[in-house]
């Protein structure tokens, strides 16, 4: 009789979603409910097609209609993650009919209180920390002004955070294994920058192995990693096919690198099409002129050629002294927290109530996350979990990326909450530190 009741145990444990999965799908409603309501009453990305929202879009028109660009030179400016997300919800419910399409919009910023909060449940075990920390996240203003455009950062944060949650969930039990491959294929065909975590975490896991603790699922994790390489893989094929060169995904870090180490904050080329069109291009760096550094860049030929770039960049950088050079990738890495506005929403901002949540969100993330951030990190220097090592990987590649690529405000928003997590083991650092305890052995309920 055994064997029946533990077989009868198991399925209604099947049936029984624990209280974790419970709270994660609540946070996933609560999020998705404050988008909807944004979208619908406050800013509605339909509204918001311009600048880079107008060329995700275009693009998306075109792949969702396999509708052939008549200059694809300029499909490589950019990956093509955001218009191919865009173009797979065209092609699902299409473009005219608002309501689902917002809705399917809205669902990749909503994933992500959910990740955090299972994650949070793995740095404190308890689902009344756990809780309130994905609920930070549902609300967290730079996230959430985000459902009003159709720009890069939601699916990026969507995705990252899945990755997140997949990884360190395929490290502790060995699932999900093909989702972990696919939510990082899209993250990084978004923005190619999260490969420099993969491969940060790569290396760590050679540790683990030569360490031989704890115990890695090898296979499934080199079934992820090759999903993963198909992405890579049709993103450099992609590129050749388009641009006749060999890259990886698109030209966009020329032009950053740019930004990055000069004082160049505009780029105008004038393009001479095949059909004997002069076409005029002009790229412009919001946070730059915010800072002052408006000089222009003009050539003739295509806007993103990244030999032209990468040439006004050294010729600019062969005057400059290496402490001149540092001094400034400290200064892009301060631009990720201050210095310049959450753009395109500061746009709409104006100095009414969603200014001052801006703000507020902005103080808080500057006074309290960033400094407990700084002591979570440290934790983890200390005692590396593999929450923790995954929440660093990812602000470590943030500050690399900021630091010699340039960086806005708006490119740290689907990093906050590893800010937050690491925020919270700050927290609980300082706590312990008073003789206070974390909690006794084993979660009050298993984590999934």
């Amino acid at each position: 009789m055994a064997d029946p009741l533990r077989a009868v145990s198991r399925l209604r444990s099947l049936r029984r979603p624990s209280p974790p999965t419970l709270a994660a799908l609540a946070l996933f409603a609560v999020a998705l409910a404050v988008r909807l309501v944004w979208v619908s009453f406050v800013d509605s990305p339909y509204d918001n097609v311009f600048s880079d929202m107008g060329g995700y879009i275009d693009r998306a028109l075109d792949a969702a209609h396999v509708k052939a660009d008549p200059y694809p030179i300029f499909a490589t400016l950019y990956p093509p993650g955001a218009h191919l997300v865009y173009a797979a919800e065209m092609k699902l419910v299409g473009w005219t009919h608002h309501g689902p399409m917002l809705l399917l919009n809205c669902m990749w910023g909503a994933v992500v209180a959910p990740c955090t909060m299972l994650l949070a449940m793995r740095i404190v075990p308890r689902l009344a920390v756990a809780v309130p920390v994905g609920l930070v996240m549902a609300l967290w203003y730079p996230l959430l002004a985000f459902s009003g455009f159709f720009s890069s950062e939601q699916p990026y944060a969507g995705a990252l955070a899945l990755s997140a949650w997949l990884l360190v969930r395929q490290v502790e039990s060995g699932k999900s294994t093909v989702g972990l491959g696919v939510t990082s294929s899209i993250a990084y065909l978004v923005r190619p920058q999260v490969i420099l975590t993969l491969f940060a975490l790569t290396l760590a896991g050679l540790y683990v192995l030569w360490r031989r603790t704890p115990r890695l699922r090898v296979g499934r994790l080199v079934l992820a990693g090759a999903i993963l390489s198909g992405a890579v893989a049709f993103g450099a094929v992609r590129y050749h096919a388009l641009s006749g060169r060999w890259g990886l995904v698109s030209d966009n870090a020329a032009m950053t690198r740019l930004w990055a180490d000069t004082d160049y904050g505009r780029v105008r080329a004038t393009w001479h099409s095949p059909d004997g069109r002069n076409l005029v291009f002009f790229f412009g760096s919001p946070p730059k002129n915010e800072i002052g550094e408006t000089r222009e860049l003009t050539f003739e030929g295509y806007v993103g050629d990244p030999e032209k770039l990468d040439l006004a960049r050294r010729l600019e950088v062969m005057h400059m002294t290496s402490g001149a050079r540092a001094l400034r990738w400290v200064k892009n890495v301060r631009l990720l927290f201050a210095y310049n506005s959450l753009w395109p929403d500061s746009l709409h901002q104006g100095k009414g109530w969603r200014w001052i949540w801006s703000e507020t969100s902005k103080r808080v993330l500057l006074v309290f996350i960033c400094p407990l951030a700084l002591l979570g990190i440290a934790a983890c220097l200390r005692r590396p979990t593999t929450v923790l090592v995954v929440c660093t990987a990812h602000i470590a590649t943030a500050l690399v990326v900021a630091a010699f690529f340039f960086a806005e405000a708006r490119y740290r928003v689907p990093y906050d909450m590893f800010l937050v997590l690491l925020a919270l083991e700050g927290a609980c650092t300082l706590w312990f530190s008073r003789g206070s305890s974390r909690g006794q052995g084993q979660p009050e309920v298993q984590v999934r």
